[in-house]
């Protein structure tokens, strides 16, 4: 009996103490998403007026948005809590870093590789791939910190925890999103097991076409996703020639309007694809136009009969189409319909489609 349990408390310490996504409490999770809000000087909640609040979903709960208790510096954050093993026990777990725009007083930037962020870990038995839209994130390599840079727009994150398996696939993925890695730890002990993790970490990258590829992934609690994932050389945008048609699913796209030559709404292929123009949330009651916003997300449009929900890394613009980079999307009705239900207007199409500027009513 005592053996039994030994091993039975081993087990609980190996849960409570593994590398997964992880909510407020700390407590594992099998994905969570996020929504950084806009910094709103003039609102009533005194960390929106810092730039600092956030709302999220997990995947024990996501029936509706809730607005965290903490701001997004906070080290009791769910995005702390999960990024804790790149600062505690570092050496012996597998880190993978990669930003486009990294904390710019220690790492260069780059224009040239994929416009892609994110945080891959892992132990030897399980991990995690977090994907966010932060510049400069994580700030710090040497305790947790949110870049005082990151406040001022939206910000999106996904958060999936990983068997071995399916982190070696986002290996692969990450080979043809060409990222700027600016940390990393790859333990030899993993070599054989992670090899794609490994080639990526390399700084490996696809040679031939097709410059895409889609791959299915499962996460530690069997929830299925799709990855995509695009070269610079696949030279076409992401949502309109790849996702949108693979999914079967016209998307309204929230994407990083400001840089030059924003992509206009596309209505010419089988599937739609709209540009998000402003987002209205009922509570904490705030409403904000795309321009203050830097996340990267999609969703089906009303009429489409499957619901998918898109979190990813890269814009609707000209020149990223020349970029590599990619989105990870799940088929799921409630979720991504707490994500269409803040939709507040979005671009007309130019085109021979004839297609008006929705309005929500939320209430």
């Amino acid at each position: 009996m005592l053996v039994i349990n030994y091993i039975v408390l081993c087990f609980i310490i190996t849960l409570s103490f593994g590398l997964q996504c992880r909510d407020e409490n700390n407590n594992p999770v099998d994905w969570y998403v996020i929504y950084k809000l806009p910094k709103q000087a003039a609102h009533k909640n005194d960390f929106i007026k810092q730039g600092l609040a956030f709302m999220y979903m997990t995947s024990n709960d996501y029936s509706k948005w809730t607005l965290s208790k903490v701001n997004i510096n906070d080290t009791s954050s769910m995005v702390a809590h999960t990024l804790s093993g790149l600062y505690n026990n570092k050496e012996e777990n597998l880190y993978i870093v990669y930003n486009d725009q990294p904390p710019c007083e220690r790492f260069e930037r780059t224009a040239s590789q994929g416009h892609t962020k994110g945080v891959v870990m892992s132990d030897v038995n399980e991990g995690f791939l977090l994907t966010h839209s932060v510049p400069h994130y994580p700030y710090n390599l040497e305790h947790y910190e949110y870049p005082t840079t990151g406040t001022h727009y939206g910000q999106s994150f996904l958060c999936i925890s990983l068997g071995m398996k399916y982190l070696n696939i986002i290996g692969l993925q990450l080979q043809y999103n060409e990222p700027h890695i600016f940390a990393q730890n790859t333990p030899e002990s993993l070599k054989n097991i992670l090899p794609e993790l490994f080639k990526a970490a390399n700084h490996e990258t696809v040679k031939m076409s097709p410059w895409f590829n889609v791959e299915n992934i499962t996460s530690l609690g069997g929830t299925k996703f799709t990855s995509f994932a695009k070269s610079g050389k696949f030279d076409k945008d992401l949502y309109a020639n790849l996702v949108g048609a693979y999914l079967q699913s016209n998307l309204y796209v929230e994407t990083w309007p400001n840089e030059p030559n924003r992509l206009p709404s596309d209505c010419d292929g089988n599937f739609h694809v709209d540009n998000i123009l402003s987002i209205s949330v009922p509570e904490p009651s705030i409403s904000f136009k795309t321009a203050s916003d830097h996340s990267k997300w999609a969703v089906s449009t009303v009429n489409d009969s499957l619901k998918w929900l898109c979190i990813g890394d890269i814009n609707r613009a000209e020149k990223q189409t020349k970029r590599g980079g990619g989105t990870t999307c799940i088929n799921n009705e409630k979720l991504a319909s707490q994500y269409l239900n803040i939709v507040s207007s979005v671009e007309q199409c130019k085109s021979e489609h004839f297609y008006e500027i929705i309005s929500n009513s939320i209430e």
